[in-house]
């Protein structure tokens, strides 16, 4: 499905709600409601569960969101141990640059993070009691009515009756949002994926609160939320964008995103921390001494999951030294993986403690094959299903240290010819020089959002 086809051959800027053009909304969701990709989150035991038995602890939470002017809405990032620290590998940055920030976190699927792990000042307030508050404001509000939908729907020749509950739950929470900043008003909102947070989006523009997107993974033209073929309603889009660097700022650019003096190349200060300070775990030690070479095979879904471990589990008996180490995305995914000696599900170890020791990096479209040669590891990427060509080719195409591969043969092959190999880890990490920046320092920041942060 062409998404960037529909937005030339209809008006897709008249599809609207409240005067509001609903598309980036609409362009999210479609690859589920029309393709093969599964995006939409069902709501069920477990996910009710977590609500409820965070919603009591998160009530006193709320209390913290008088403590920063500055509100990170960090969506379910998995904090990370940097030895004995722990870190939220995208939101714990910024406190090199503010005094504090409040962390609003979502627990599903990993639950509520435990006190301890929060660094100094920061603030965490969890979002059960938001979501009830969603909910109720939802059971309370009529099926918004989308202007212009079903000229959408004639021209995909597609029911796409599923999307109204998805965007009156969207709808639902700007309103509940309105409601929050009445009361409560920070100065700027971070969020963490704004395509996960459209309705607080549009909540704060209400109000007048900028809004900085922080980039956390991928960034790239086959990337829907960041590809439009002109600029889209701002009620629904970021102001400002902190990069990785270079190579995303063009595509954010490109894709109308946002304007050259919105967006800094703020870098990822969290990998560079990684490389110098976060040491091997004994658990990991242990595997380096069984194996004589480890590959680290980090998931993504498991539509590219399971035909990838399918390829690894026919490969790994031709190579019983090698250890393939696999981590999957979320613990809750592929509960039926099934591994060999040599084929190991490690859901205890840091990804990015497997990345930065692991001999090689081993994935489909996952950002762990930019980050992996970051840290200075050579990374195999395996085109399953057109999913690497459509994401990561054309970033890592002319990296030497990046080895591609369509088949079993053809990574069979490859395993065979790295035999002997050996690379140098600093040559590696200055591949990606022009994809990860350098940490901005605290003046370029400031700098940047000058008028805003004072």
């Amino acid at each position: 499905m062409n998404l960037n086809k529909i937005e030339r051959d209809i008006k897709v800027q008249g599809i609207k709600h409240k005067g509001v053009s609903v598309w980036p909304i609409i362009k999210c969701y479609l690859i589920d409601l029309v393709g093969e990709r599964k995006v939409i989150k069902k709501v069920d035991q477990s996910f009710i569960k977590i609500v409820l038995n965070g919603i009591w602890l998160d009530v006193g939470s709320l209390l913290n969101l008088r403590k920063s002017k500055y509100w990170v809405f960090s969506t379910s990032q998995t904090r990370f141990r940097l030895n004995e620290e722990s870190i939220d590998r995208v939101a714990s940055s910024l406190l090199r640059y503010l005094p504090n920030i409040v962390l609003i976190e979502n627990p599903i699927p990993k639950g509520k993070t435990s006190r301890s792990k929060f660094q100094k000042n920061e603030f965490y307030v969890g979002m059960s009691l938001m979501f009830l508050g969603q909910f109720v404001v939802q059971k309370l509000t009529r099926k918004p009515k989308i202007k212009d939908f079903e000229k959408l729907e004639k021209y995909l020749d597609a029911d796409l009756e599923r999307f109204y509950p998805i965007y009156h739950r969207i709808y639902a929470s700007m309103l509940f949002y309105g409601f929050l900043f009445r009361i409560i008003r920070p100065k700027m909102i971070f969020a963490v994926c704004y395509y996960c947070n459209f309705g607080m989006i549009w909540a704060a523009k209400k109000k007048n609160i900028p809004v900085v997107e922080m980039q956390h993974g991928l960034i790239a033209d086959a990337h829907r939320a960041y590809n439009f073929t002109e600029k889209q309603d701002n009620r629904l889009m970021p102001d400002y964008l902190l990069s990785y660097g270079a190579e995303s700022t063009k595509v954010a650019l490109k894709g109308n995103i946002v304007t050259t003096d919105r967006v800094l190349n703020y870098g990822n200060t969290f990998l560079q921390d990684v490389y110098e300070r976060l040491s091997a775990s004994k658990t990991l030690i242990a595997y380096r001494r069984r194996f004589e070479r480890v590959i680290c095979v980090t998931g993504q879904l498991e539509l590219t999951d399971r035909p990838l471990i399918q390829m690894l589990s026919e490969i790994c008996v031709a190579f019983p030294r090698v250890g393939f180490l696999y981590k999957p995305r979320h613990l809750d995914s592929f509960l039926d993986f099934s591994g060999q000696d040599n084929l190991i599900r490690c859901d205890g170890i840091n990804t990015y403690e497997l990345m930065k020791y692991c001999d090689y990096h081993l994935t489909v479209y996952s950002t762990c094959a930019l980050e992996s040669l970051a840290l200075g590891t050579p990374n195999i990427s395996v085109d399953i299903k057109g999913y690497y060509k459509r994401y990561l080719h054309d970033i890592l195409k002319d990296n030497p240290y990046n080895f591609e591969v369509g088949s079993k043969l053809a990574l069979k092959n490859l395993i065979l010819s790295l035999n002997n190999e050996t690379f140098i880890q600093e040559k590696v990490k200055a591949s990606v020089h022009h994809i990860f920046a350098k940490g901005v320092d605290r003046t370029a920041f400031h700098s940047f959002f000058k008028g805003v942060i004072n």
